[in-house]
């Protein structure tokens, strides 16, 4: 649209007259019907030339001088809708400052360029408004929107004044108090939705539903929006989860309290508060398991069930990993296996050596020094059992080999086996019946027997472990009862050997002689 000062201005009609009330004297010499020239003309010439000089030159320059623009307080007193583009309108009952004696068309260009600044400050004004008011501004900042459009009213008055430098300070002040405005959605954005959040984890739904309601107001297309929807409709049900966790609770079924904050969270997913009890309850329900385990395990510790004992402590161990309980429970079950074991040794020690298993008893008394070499029971224990054990050992082995007894060494040795067996104070059965055992076994090794030998008289004739009887036809010898071998050698024939026993009130006869020649 073309600017009013462009616009030409056609001159008026201008027919010069005498003023009203002005006569001519009685005298005058200038009347009209004298046929001469008036007075009045010269100078009613000069007059007319001044007016039309007014009409083509003055008029222009002060049309362009009026102001141009809609007002923004007009516009906000109508719900914020423009009347029309303030650049084609002026505003009623505006008076221009009268145009400056030496007005030049410089001047001129300077003050149009003034006023278009006014113009274009006053258009971001109005763009920011529609803005704004697209968003509801006075819903959420009245006061800061109205403070802004008080600078627009100052410049409405100042461009309707002709100061159009003042108007364009003033709209700039409006826009930048708008754009400040404008600036603090983000961070009113953000407020309302961190009091939204912080109000559903109060759990206060009108404050919620209040917040988001300014959210969709202050930030429409939030992505947000929908999720905190969400949330506000799953309150009641957060609500009344929470609450059956909390009894439950209250009652120590820390299972059940779990249940329900699980079931909160699965209403709200992010809801904080609840998450948080989820935490505690199971922290709670772990407590309450460890402590019940290690009450078994000492409880089981108590009355000898080590292996459960070992169970529980190692079960309370893996729900509270970081404890140090149970680590120092499985050192007191260790230390009292420990002495249990020791305890069963040396029982089972004295009853070995009540039941003469003197064996045995030595080797329950070593497992007792192997576990600790300097426990008293059991070095005493091995101090009794150890000769105790000998002496049985020895007397085994000529109850299980009394044909051993035709030597003499080995028959001495038995010979002072009985003499030790005998000095044994307060001999039970077991020794008892070794001796008499071991008695009888000597005195029947001791009895003499007499065994005829016969051979060939060239035959070398030898009874083993006895002596030489060298070549004859017929023998008598002596032997104790036992086992023997003779053995017969001759030049050029093979070797024999002639196993026999002798026996107490038995006649032995033995023939020795080598008959197959080589």
């Amino acid at each position: 649209m073309s600017d009013p000062t462009e616009q030409p201005l056609q001159p008026a009609a201008f027919s010069p007259r005498a003023p009203a009330g002005e006569h001519l004297g009685a005298g005058d010499s200038t009347g009209t019907g004298s046929g001469k020239r008036p007075a009045w003309l010269i100078p009613g010439i000069a007059v007319a030339v001044v007016a039309v000089l007014l009409v083509f030159i003055g008029l222009p320059m002060l049309v362009a001088d009026k102001p141009n623009g809609t007002s923004v307080s007009a516009q906000t007193k109508e719900g914020g809708q423009t009347s029309g583009n303030s650049s084609e309108q002026t505003a009623g009952g505006a008076q221009s400052s009268p145009s400056a004696p030496d007005s030049s068309p410089f001047a001129d260009a300077q003050r149009q360029k003034q006023r278009r600044a006014a113009q274009e400050a006053l258009q971001t004004v109005l763009e920011l408004q529609e803005i704004l008011t697209e968003l509801n501004v006075t819903q959420w900042a009245d006061e800061e929107y109205a403070a802004a459009l008080v600078f627009a009213e100052t410049g409405d008055v100042a461009y309707r004044e002709g100061d159009f430098v003042a108007a364009a300070t003033a709209y700039q002040d409006a826009g930048e108090a708008l754009v400040a405005l404008e600036a603090t959605i983000p961070e009113r954005t953000q407020q309302a939705m961190d009091g939204i959040t912080a109000a559903v984890e109060a759990g206060d739904e009108p404050e919620a539903q209040q917040l988001l309601d300014l959210l969709k107001t202050v930030s429409p297309g939030n992505t947000a929006i929908a999720t905190l929807q969400q949330r506000i409709t799953a309150m009641p049900a957060v609500a009344a989860a929470l609450e059956t966790a909390a009894q439950a609770a209250s009652e120590k079924n820390y299972a059940r309290a779990i249940e329900g904050a699980e079931t909160a969270i699965e209403a709200d997913p992010v809801h904080v508060r609840s998450q948080e009890a989820l935490a505690r309850y199971r922290q709670l329900d772990a407590d309450q398991r460890f402590r019940k385990a290690m009450s078994e395990g000492y409880f089981d510790l108590e009355e000898g069930r080590f292996d459960s004992a070992e169970t529980a402590f190692k079960r309370a161990a893996t729900i509270r990993r970081e404890a140090p309980e149970p680590q120092a429970a499985l050192g007191e079950l260790a230390a009292a296996r420990t002495a249990d074991t020791l305890r069963r040794l040396q029982e089972t020690g004295i009853e070995q050596e009540q039941q003469e298993a003197w064996q045995e008893a030595v080797a329950t008394y070593q497992r007792a020094l192997d576990i600790d070499s300097s426990l008293t029971f059991a070095q005493q224990g091995m101090a009794r059992a150890t000769p105790r054990a000998t002496l049985e050992e020895d007397i085994q082995r000529v109850l299980d080999e009394p044909e051993r007894l035709v030597d003499s060494s080995a028959l001495r040795t038995a010979e002072g086996t009985l003499v030790a067996a005998r000095e044994i104070p307060s001999a039970g059965p077991v020794l008892s019946k070794q001796v008499d055992e071991l008695a009888e076994i000597i005195r029947y090794a001791k009895t003499p027997v007499e065994v005829a030998i016969s051979s060939d008289g060239v035959t070398d004739v030898t009874v083993l472990r006895v002596k030489r009887l060298g070549a004859f036809s017929n023998s008598t010898v002596t032997l104790r009862p036992g086992k023997y071998t003779a053995l017969g050698v001759r030049t050029g024939f093979r070797d024999v050997r002639i196993d026999f026993e002798v026996k107490p009130g038995e006649a032995v006869s033995v023939d020795v002689r080598c008959l197959e020649s080589i």
